[in-house]
């Protein structure tokens, strides 16, 4: 219970001392032990790395003293399974924290677009810790300092899922070390990383074989279908949730897997099969990678759903902002941004999407794009490709016969001083080149370059074969 006095003192305590377990506790009374955290995962499977990497944090927290709270900050895409991991990982070690364990999903990517307020979420908090609802202040630094007193001392386990940003969460750390805090995001949180000590986890998708694994834990455990499960799990990109709902249909409908098999290859109906039969559209695939969509910044989404329309398997800085529309340096800060919210990989100097994730920007490209601005957006990714092609055949000896139009505004071409330099260009580029010489072909494109003529004239083909001989 709360001592009679404590909400008149809590109204100076955001600039006065914190403050005191003994100072909010009355006599030896024992405080509630709540248990919040979500029923576990049917089926978890894997992930033994990352829940070694969890249980090496537990030793830190006991050990902390007066340091800061250790808080492991899991980041990773839409459906990657953070929620799962976290509270799997919570169930797993809840005996390590015998003053129980507090859970919130702060809905910071959710079908509702609203993120729950730290404020709210702390009154809840409190309320579970038998704080009654009189004694709790109205003002949120109040509220804090309420919250870290009771925790004082305590050996608790804090859950926060879904969460948006650094400034959701700071409010709700505890202020000792006897704590240990869980934060999922899609964001990687970098401001919790650098100012409060986070350890940053990033999940990525299943390995094969724990993918397979998954799969056959929902669909038994028939070894004759290893073959069509692997091709099942690589069609789902090895996604928790995709593989799950994939499960899902296959033993509750009796849907063959080829049959799914045959959905999931066919780009066009690949979102609509990771939906679930008869459940609400909050669970499909599609709907959760809304949810991130959403949450981006307008300029971040628009480069996003351009990047869905780029037909090769990644693109570097360049090309993405041909496709924008925008300057190299204004490209390169949108794509770390749509990196560290999960919804685009790096590799290297490269970027890709998963193909699920791929799928779905081309989806919105089509969707929140006009035809004429799409055409436009791809009508520069080929000036781009043309012009740093026509540069490409020269440099390594070659006459182009590529008779282009003076490069759109804003585009800027590559241009070569060696084959060297060729060749390493058509070393990243040429699945792209052939990527877009078959786009070409199958839309009948005219007038590129600024002419018109058949799809053969553009010229890639041309410089993929002289290239090849530098390579």
């Amino acid at each position: 219970m709360v001592v009679e006095g404590v909400h008149n003192f809590l109204s100076s305590a955001a600039s006065g001392p914190v403050v005191q377990a003994r100072d909010v506790h009355l006599g030896n009374s024992p405080l509630p032990v709540p248990h919040q955290l979500p029923a576990d995962v049917r089926g978890f499977t894997g992930r033994s790395g990352y829940l070694e990497k969890l249980d090496a944090l537990i030793p830190e927290a006991e050990n902390h003293g007066d340091r800061a709270v250790v808080i492991s900050a899991i980041a990773g895409t839409a459906g990657v399974g953070k929620t799962a991991l976290a509270v799997h990982w919570a169930h797993r070690v809840r005996d390590r924290f015998p003053d129980g364990q507090l859970y919130t999903n702060l809905c910071g990517y959710d079908h509702a677009g609203v993120p729950a307020d730290p404020d709210a979420v702390l009154e809840n908090f409190l309320h579970a810790l038998d704080v009654p609802a009189e004694k709790v202040p109205g003002d949120l630094a109040a509220k804090q300092c309420l919250y870290r007193s009771v925790l004082a001392g305590r050996r608790m386990l804090i859950v926060l899922d879904n969460a948006c940003s650094a400034e959701q969460i700071r409010p709700l750390l505890p202020g000792e070390g006897t704590c240990l805090v869980v934060v999922t995001s899609r964001n990687r949180l970098s401001g919790l990383v650098a100012r409060e000590g986070a350890e940053r986890v990033t999940l990525d998708v299943l390995p094969l074989a724990e993918a397979v694994e998954l799969l056959r834990s929902i669909l038994g455990s028939d070894r004759d279908r290893t073959a069509i499960l692997e091709s099942l799990a690589e069609l789902c990109v090895r996604l928790p949730l995709a593989l799950r709902i994939v499960a899902e249909r296959a033993a509750t409908s009796a849907v063959p897997l080829t049959e799914l098999v045959a959905e999931l290859t066919d780009e066009r109906s690949r979102l609509d099969a990771l939906t679930p039969d008869g459940d609400e559209d909050t669970t499909a695939v599609r709907a959760v990678f809304s949810w991130s969509y959403r949450a981006l910044p307008p300029p971040d989404a628009r480069v996003f759903r351009l990047l869905g329309l780029h037909p090769g398997p990644d693109l570097g800085l360049h090309a993405a902002a041909a496709l924008a529309g925008v300057s190299q340096a204004e490209t390169r800060r949108r794509l770390d941004r749509l990196v560290g919210a999960h919804m685009l990989e790096r590799h290297g100097r490269r970027f890709r999407f998963h193909d699920l994730l791929r799928v779905y920007a081309a989806e919105r490209a089509h969707e929140d794009e006009t035809a004429t601005e799409r055409d436009a957006a791809r009508r520069r990714m080929l000036d781009w490709y043309l012009h740093t092609a026509s540069a490409a055949t020269t440099a390594v000896g070659h006459d182009s016969q590529l008779r282009l139009e003076p490069v759109s505004p804003g585009i800027t071409p590559l241009t070569f001083d060696t084959p060297g330099q060729v060749a390493t260009w058509y070393a990243a580029e040429y699945r792209n080149l052939e990527a877009t010489w078959r786009y070409l072909v199958n839309q009948a494109w005219r007038a590129v370059g600024g002419r018109s003529g058949k799809p053969e004239s553009c010229g890639l083909a041309e410089v993929g074969a002289h290239t090849r001989m530098v390579r």
